[in-house]
């Protein structure tokens, strides 16, 4: 694989004029989509694709879904303009990221058009996973700065397939909440660009960099009251992608990559993981929809989808935070060893507070007006 590793052959000074176009094409990456997205919800009604309520779903109301291709499209253009700067970064980047999230994407459109069976999706992304890790090399080690790293051997590849497959469908499940994937992909995508940026990983920098921005021209028409979601052609596609990011990292910084990215990730994981192993726990199928993550709960309980969206942006900068505290060499060892802490501690308070405000909310009487209302 092409490394990726700062070079400055591969990437100009900030006093070049470089500097100055990449934020420029991140932020015609933004104005495209958001037309682009105004457009699908135009075709949304012609092609088929309405978002229905459903057992997953946190609306009330029949919304135009599919905004995610637009997304898609845009942030493919980005990772392509990448590859024909930086021609040795090509293969890794296209052949193996971009093109196997854009088959997820496929499968994911199709699946918003007529659903799709969960074993043979369940199939698609295990075959996908398994080219990405080929193509990328898998996640060898794991590093927690200020303790010894954590060399995962012959679980290398098993762990990062299931990584992969994990993140995909975690994402995909965050897109039924008004603002949540959008809020959580440009808090994400900034953070990763941040940590690319720390570790002179100039590529995935980029990359987070076009997530971010086309994720926010969607958000546009996501934030509530949202006119269109993304659907599993976009949804999927950012979980995969994100999943293969820390794959793109060079392999000397590719270790430490791992935690902060799933630290500013973590929201949009522990709450499915959570609501999965519940329903397994109660002899429940995991893959029918349901209405059981965290997200929903918060929002039954009388929160606002705004206010639930921020609410997991801002924890996902939290974790963003942390993770890049855990690369500052003027801290401690043992400093830098304890802050994952505070994000296990974010988790169980996030789970707390939610079947606290929902244990109250149980109480109150629906006849005395203060149940909560639907969107």
């Amino acid at each position: 694989m092409p490394s990726t590793a700062a070079d400055t052959s591969l990437f100009p000074s900030f006093d070049s004029i470089e500097a100055v176009l990449w934020p420029a094409a991140a932020l015609l990456v933004f104005v495209i989509t958001a037309v682009l997205v105004d457009v699908m919800i135009l075709l949304a009604a012609r092609w088929r694709l309405v978002d229905l309520p459903n057992r997953r779903s946190a609306h009330s109301l029949p919304t135009a879904r599919g905004g995610g291709l637009s997304l898609v499209a845009t942030f493919s253009l980005g990772a392509i303009t990448i590859a024909l700067r930086w021609p040795t970064v090509a293969v890794p980047v296209l052949a193996g990221a971009l093109l196997p999230c854009l088959v997820i994407a496929a499968v994911g459109f199709f699946d918003d058009i007529r659903p799709l069976r969960a074993s043979l999706r369940l199939f698609i992304q295990l075959a996908i996973a398994a080219i990405i890790t080929a193509a990328l090399g898998p996640l060898e080690a794991i590093a927690i700065p200020g303790l010894p790293r954590l060399e995962l051997g012959v679980f290398a590849w098993p762990f990062t397939v299931v990584w992969i497959v994990g993140m995909t469908n975690a994402f995909n499940f965050m897109d039924g909440s008004d603002g949540m994937a959008g809020t959580g992909t440009v808090v994400a995508g900034l953070c990763i660009g941040l940590l690319g940026l720390r570790l002179q990983a100039h590529v995935p920098m980029l990359l987070g960099g076009f997530l971010a921005a086309a994720a926010a021209g969607f958000l546009v028409f996501n934030w509530p009251p949202a006119r269109i979601f993304m659907g599993d052609v976009g949804s999927g596609f950012l979980g995969t992608f994100f999943a293969a990011l820390p794959l793109l990292f060079p392999a000397a910084v590719r270790p430490l990559a791992f935690l902060p990215i799933l630290f500013c990730l973590w929201p949009y994981i522990y709450d499915p993981f959570l609501s999965v192993m519940r329903r397994i726990a109660n002899g429940k199928n995991p893959f029918e929809p349901h209405r059981e993550f965290l997200f929903h709960r918060l929002i039954r309980s009388g929160a606002t989808h705004s206010r639930a969206a921020v609410l997991y942006g801002l924890m996902a900068a939290l974790g963003g935070f942390v993770g890049m505290a855990m690369l500052a060499d003027h801290l401690p060892d043992w400093v830098r060893a304890a802050m994952p802490l505070p994000v296990i501690a974010l988790a169980a308070g996030l789970t707390w507070g939610i079947e606290q405000r929902c244990a109250r909310v149980e109480l109150v009487p629906a006849e005395s007006g203060h149940a909560p209302k639907p969107r």
